[in-house]
Formats: C-alpha cells, sequence, structure tokens
C-alpha cells in the first residue's frame, strides 16, 4: 500500500514536471521571432534611402510676431469605411476632405490605420472588401492627396482591421499594397525639410505576419525585422528638431521585440507617440486617452476615430514647442445615416466654428521638457495663437487669469507655397499674436489663458490653455479615470505574469497538492471524519461567538468579538475547501480536471482556419496560451494570453464549486445547524455557474466556432472540449444527482 502510494505521487509530480517543462519550451519558441536574428526578416523592406545629415537649421528667432518657424500637421485615424454599415465612416472622411483639411491646410496629413472596416454584413467575420478600398483610393486621388507637395502631404498605414484575414503583405488580399498612399506594409518615414529645421515621422506597423481573421488580431507586436528597420529609421532622423512616431496600436496594447536596442532606448528619441485603435472605449473611460512616459520623455497621444466620433487633431510646433487641439466635425450638421453607403458624395463645406490653437504660452500639461526648448516662453513678446476660420474673423478677445488684455489681437498670419509654381498647394498659417510681458507670470504658479474668437458668421469658439513659466512648475493630466491609465500599463506582462501566477494557483492548490495529500494519508476515512468533527466544532464556535456578540453592548469588547468570528469563519471556509479538494481528489471528477489543467499548458486552446482567405492549409493554425502556431512560425500575439485567462479562471471557478458540490453537505455542518441546504447549493448559485460558464467558454466556443470552422470545436481542447466536459459535470452534479442532506453519517463525536 506505501509502494502504491509513493509511485502515486511520483507519477503525478513527474507528469506535472514534465507538462511545464514543455510549456516553457512553447513559451520560448512562442517569443523566438521577437529576439531572433534579423538577418533574414519576414518580408524585404524597400530600401531606404541613405541618411544624410541635414543642412543645418538657423537657430529660430526669438518668439516675436514672425510667422516663420512654424509647422503644422493633421493627425487622424480609425475611419473604418464600410460597404454594409450606413452611419459615419465614409461620410464623415468625406466631410474631413471637404470641409477640414481645406480649412486648416497643413503641411502634411497622417492617418494611423484602420482605413476600411473590412468585415461581412453581419459585422461577425472579418473580410476585407474590394469596394471599400476602391472607395478610399477615389478619395485620395480625388482631393489629390498622393500628388501634393511633390508626394509629401498624405501618409497612411495599416490597423488591424486592415489586415483581417490577410495570410501575409503579398497576399491578394492585402489590398493597402494596391489602393493605398504609402503602399507599404512596414511602414515609413517621412522628413520635412524646413528653413528652420527638420521633422520626422517614423511609423511602425504593429500588425501580426499572419492577419488572422476577429476576434484574434487585437494586440500588436514588432518582431526584430520590424525591430530592425525601426532602429534605421530612428537613426535617419537622429538629427531632427523633433521625431514624431507613429503606430495604429497604442504602445499598451503592443508587444516589442528586440534587435539590437529595445524599444525604450529607440522610443528615447521621440517627442511623441501618435496612435489610435482604442477609438474612445465605452462609458467614458477612453475620453483621454493620453499618457507622459517619464522615463523616456515623450508624450503618446491616441485620438479617438473618425468613423463615429469625426475628430481629429491639429498639430502645430512654433519654435519646436508641440501643441496641438482635439477638433470634431460639426456632427449636428451631418446627417446620422447614409443610406447610399459607399455611392455616397459631399460636394459642400461644413460651416465650421473657428478652430483655436495656442502655440505661446504652451499648454503646461503637455510639456516636454527632454525635447523642447522651454525657457523660450519666458523670453517671449508675444502670446501666439494660430487660429482657422471659414469666415473673416470678426474679433479675439484674450483674457488671462479672467484680466482682459489691453492689446489687441494682430494678424500676421500668410500663407505660403511648398512647391514653387503650384498657387494651389499651401500652407495656411493663420497667426495672431497679443504683446504681452511674461515676467508678470513666471511666478511659479498655474494661470488661465483663455481666448475666444468670433467670425462674421455669427459663430464663437473658446480656447481655455492652463500655462506656467516657472522653471519647476508642472500640470498632472488626472486622466487616470479617461483613458491614463490604460496608456501607462504594460498589458504584455500584466497578461503574461497574471496568467502563469493564476495557472500555478489553480494547478497546485486546487489538484496537484490536495491529490498529493489524499495519496499520502494512510487511512483517508477515519481522516475525513476526524475533519468532519473538527468542521462541526468550528462551526459551533462560530454560532457561540454571534451570540456574544448580540448580548455584550461594550464596544472594545464587540470589536474583539467580531474580529475573532472574522478570524473563525476564514479558518471554516479555507479548511473547508482544502477538505473538498481532498474528497474530490478521490473522485472520477479529478482526474478529466488534471487533464484539462495539463492541455492548457502543452495543447492548443483550439485550432481551426484562422484565415479563411488563405489557400489550401496555409489558414490553418493553433492557439495557444502563448502564441498562434501557423505556416511553421510563431505569431506571439496577446490575444492568446486572453483566451487563455478565461479558460484558467473558468477551470479554476469549477475546481472551486465541484469539490463543494459533490461533498456532503453534512461534512461540514452538525445535523443542528442544518436545517436546510447550503447556500453553494442554491437554485440561484447553480443557475450562475451555468451562465458563467456559458459566457466564459460557451459564447467564445460558438465565436470560433462560427469564424473559424468545426476545426475549433473538434481540436478545441482548451475551449470546446473544456466547456463541453463542465457542462456534463455541472448537469451531472448540480441537476441529474443533487447531494442527499443524509448521505452522510455524522460521527457520534462532533455532537
Amino acid at each position: 500500500m506505501l509502494k502504491h502510494r509513493i509511485a502515486n505521487t511520483a507519477g503525478i509530480v513527474a507528469a506535472t514536471l514534465l507538462c511545464w517543462l514543455y510549456g516553457l519550451h512553447l513559451y520560448h519558441s512562442a517569443n523566438q521571432p521577437l529576439y531572433r536574428s534579423a538577418s533574414q526578416p519576414l518580408y524585404s523592406p524597400p530600401p531606404q534611402p541613405a541618411a544624410h545629415a541635414p543642412p543645418s537649421a538657423p537657430a529660430p528667432a526669438p518668439m516675436r510676431d514672425s510667422s516663420d518657424s512654424i509647422l503644422t500637421f493633421i493627425h487622424a485615424s480609425d475611419v473604418h469605411i464600410s460597404k454594409f454599415v450606413p452611419k459615419g465612416g465614409l461620410v464623415h472622411f468625406l466631410h474631413f476632405m471637404q470641409t477640414s483639411v481645406p480649412l486648416i491646410s497643413p503641411r502634411a496629413l497622417i492617418v494611423t490605420g484602420d482605413l476600411t472596416d473590412g468585415k461581412d454584413k453581419h459585422r461577425l467575420i472579418s473580410q476585407q472588401q474590394p469596394e471599400e478600398w476602391l472607395k478610399y483610393a477615389e478619395v485620395l486621388e480625388r482631393h489629390k492627396l498622393r500628388a501634393r507637395f511633390n508626394g509629401t502631404f498624405y501618409r497612411d498605414q495599416r490597423g488591424n482591421h486592415d489586415c483581417f484575414n490577410v495570410f501575409s503583405a503579398d497576399s491578394k488580399e492585402n489590398y493597402f499594397k494596391q489602393y493605398s498612399a504609402a503602399r507599404d506594409s512596414s511602414g515609413y518615414l517621412l522628413q520635412i525639410q524646413e528653413s528652420f529645421g527638420l521633422y520626422s515621422f517614423v511609423a511602425t506597423d504593429g500588425c501580426p505576419a499572419h492577419g488572422f481573421a476577429r476576434p484574434l488580431n487585437f494586440f500588436g507586436y514588432l518582431d526584430a525585422p520590424s525591430m530592425q528597420l525601426l532602429e534605421q529609421r530612428m537613426d535617419a532622423a537622429k538629427d531632427s528638431n523633433h521625431t514624431f512616431l507613429l503606430n495604429h496600436y497604442p504602445v499598451s496594447t503592443m508587444l516589442y521585440g528586440r534587435h539590437s536596442r529595445p524599444f525604450k532606448a529607440l522610443v528615447e528619441r521621440a517627442s511623441v507617440f501618435l496612435c489610435g485603435h482604442l477609438h474612445e472605449l465605452v462609458g467614458g473611460i477612453g475620453r483621454q486617452l493620453q499618457a507622459y512616459k517619464a522615463s523616456e520623455g515623450y508624450w503618446e497621444l491616441e485620438i479617438g476615430d473618425m468613423k463615429e466620433h469625426a475628430v481629429y487633431r491639429v498639430f502645430a510646433v512654433d519654435h519646436d514647442l508641440v501643441s496641438f487641439v482635439d477638433v470634431r466635425l460639426p456632427l449636428s450638421t451631418i446627417p446620422l445615416s447614409n443610406p447610399a453607403l459607399l455611392d455616397a458624395r459631399v460636394e459642400e463645406a461644413l460651416p465650421h466654428p473657428p478652430v483655436i490653437l495656442v502655440t505661446n504660452p504652451k499648454d503646461a500639461r503637455y510639456l516636454l521638457p527632454k525635447h523642447e526648448p522651454l525657457e523660450r516662453m519666458r523670453t517671449s513678446s508675444f502670446i501666439r495663437m494660430l487660429v482657422w476660420t471659414d469666415a473673416p474673423v470678426s474679433s479675439i478677445t484674450v483674457a488671462i487669469d479672467g484680466h482682459r488684455l489691453p492689446h489687441p489681437a494682430a494678424y500676421r498670419g500668410r500663407e505660403r507655397q511648398v512647391v514653387e509654381g503650384r498657387a494651389d498647394e499651401t500652407v495656411k498659417v493663420p497667426l495672431w499674436v497679443v504683446p504681452w510681458d511674461p515676467a508678470q507670470y513666471d511666478d511659479a504658479r498655474v494661470h488661465q489663458l483663455q481666448v475666444t474668437v468670433v467670425d462674421e458668421m455669427g459663430k464663437q469658439s473658446t480656447s481655455l490653455t492652463p500655462f506656467a513659466l516657472g522653471r519647476d512648475v508642472s500640470i498632472p493630466l488626472n486622466n487616470d479615470a479617461r483613458g491614463g491609465w490604460i496608456m501607462q500599463q504594460d498589458f504584455a506582462s500584466m497578461f503574461r505574469i497574471s496568467g502563469f501566477i493564476s495557472y500555478i494557483i489553480m494547478a497546485l492548490c486546487l489538484l496537484v497538492i490536495p491529490r498529493l495529500y489524499y495519496a499520502a494519508l494512510p487511512n483517508y476515512a477515519s481522516w475525513l471524519s476526524d475533519r468532519a468533527v473538527l468542521h462541526h466544532k468550528q462551526q459551533a464556535l462560530t454560532h457561540h461567538l454571534f451570540a456574544l456578540l448580540q448580548r455584550d453592548a461594550n464596544i472594545f469588547a464587540r470589536s474583539k468579538l467580531l474580529l475573532a468570528i472574522l478570524a473563525a469563519k476564514a479558518r471554516f471556509v479555507v479548511w473547508t475547501q482544502f477538505t473538498a479538494q481532498v474528497h474530490f481528489s478521490s473522485s472520477w471528477l479529478f482526474w478529466p480536471s488534471y487533464l484539462f489543467a495539463m492541455s492548457i499548458c502543452v495543447l492548443p486552446l483550439f485550432a481551426g482556419r484562422l484565415i479563411p482567405s488563405a489557400a489550401g492549409s496555409d489558414g490553418i493554425g493553433s492557439v495557444y496560451a502563448y502564441g498562434i502556431y501557423m505556416a511553421g512560425e510563431w505569431s506571439p500575439l496577446l490575444d492568446s494570453w486572453t483566451y487563455a485567462l478565461a479558460s484558467i479562471v473558468s477551470l479554476a471557478v469549477l475546481l472551486v464549486y465541484l469539490p463543494a458540490a459533490i461533498a456532503p453537505p453534512h461534512m461540514f455542518y452538525s445535523p443542528r445547524a442544518l436545517t436546510k441546504r447550503p447556500w453553494y447549493r442554491s437554485v440561484a448559485i447553480r443557475v450562475a455557474m451555468l451562465v458563467f460558464i456559458f459566457v466564459y467558454l460557451g459564447i467564445p466556443v460558438l465565436m470560433t466556432l462560427y469564424t473559424y470552422g468545426w476545426e475549433s470545436v473538434v481540436f478545441g481542447y482548451g475551449k470546446a472540449w473544456l466547456f463541453i466536459a463542465s457542462s456534463v459535470a455541472l448537469y451531472m452534479v448540480d441537476w441529474r444527482l443533487p447531494v442527499s442532506l443524509s448521505s452522510y453519517e455524522v460521527p457520534a463525536a462532533s455532537t
């Protein structure tokens, strides 16, 4: 008997360790693309022009009343042109091109992905629609975006919707390479040389090497070849006054590999990281998805979507001080629905309220101490603001701390040609200035600048700018509840660490340790009887403490009794649950649970046709906890960790509930205390368990079946199989074989 127990224990330990070692091997293999040699990249990036040192620009003149030394550009994202959705999307993009772009007339226009929607009619399956891409290309051609400023005006890049169901960058379904402005899926380097400096825009493509169909493909990553390309482009931009890094995915939703330098070392050269992807989330938690990364010294600014919210962001770099303002299209004047879908046309510009962007003094919430010459604000002679209007300005009122400044605003703007001989291609710099004495406000305090503009059509806008000229004065953004917390997170580490910890706790505490304890017991029946006696005594002690608590009126005594009751309850819950786990280890339910726990570690959660558009077996892949394996290579996509966490949590909840459910109630409660079913055996709890399993396992299984085919069920070891097994177990335990209250003999000593 002893040899049998030793062999049983050794077998459990050996099997568990072998599974975990193989799981570590899979984890290492899945992440190998992030760190492998970049000598053979997944794609061949186009040759980059040799980086030449830019001509040394003269030092910018003091900030007086000249409109020189100002660069403007617009950032927009998430257009989602759709052939099926009648609201927003294309209509907003058309109005943006017809109204906003001519109004601002910037030097550059940047769009960071999700150009098309890429879904089917029911918006459940992802499918690249060539009609959507043709419409996008038609808009670019109609507004001459590709040719403007010798091809340096407009830049776009892919988002996750643009690579849905696209096997590779060379696939025919990759319409981006045919209909976009950039054409290159690897990103781009755009450098704008002005008389006052060099400004670089470095775009990275965070889409996976294989564009899986949704609901996968929410997170992005840069593998080693992509990181090598990023290093080359950042090195080419090293002499820039400012470098703007662009990606569709925010940093918090990305997984960055490494070539010779990590991402944190590269991003230190960037002033601002521009992204989209998250739209504005839901419930207001994404209204201000912005964060200052103090260790690297850059601002990460996510822009709301063009699809529903019709928002775009106007940037101005004035004497190397970076300022921006978010602008929304006048949605009240745009019809809510677009019955014409892709045949929609917009011929006239909308009346647009004035757009105000104060560039000096700069908004103190968005300072860049590592990249901006902030001292220029303290030596400036004028308040400087850019005011874009579609009608002549009627009045401009400027006030600081509620006190109107005595000097009127003066117009010092201009329109300049970027390319000689093209009078129709100009950049508007509508600068207005007001004399001021910054020494009056250099007092280490925060001041409020208010600018109100009214045009001749009666349209009015007001801008509020907090500023501080003190050297050590900074204003926190305080936007954690509106998206700042999300932007500061490292979800890659969060998912991995929480996945590993939750899995280890689940496997050890709920399966392996109780099983080893059970195998080591010399007399299981005697131990179970002794545990029941102790549980009944603990329950009686708790009732006794409750009785004392009701009789004692002394506040200190009541506090001590309350703490004693909480401690007794905690001990009772822990020990009864542990006893239930040990009791569970002796039942027929243990081994299926153990096999499912190990399968999460070593087998795919599910497999199926992850890219339906791919020919033959190329589109079939396996989703492991650590990444996705397809076509002989790994994609370390964080989406797989979310699936793994759902399976781990579901199995852990089952492993807590089922042992308690199959244990006879008299094992824990004395006949005197037990007059009805325990709370955990009530109908409400049983229904809640069914709902939990259906939501966490059933719905994902149905989605994978609908999207990835029947293979995802047949080979769904960690999803479909777990859902079926848990449903059968709950039916057998909770509904078909309810536990009788008299099914367990209470030892006489417990009374």
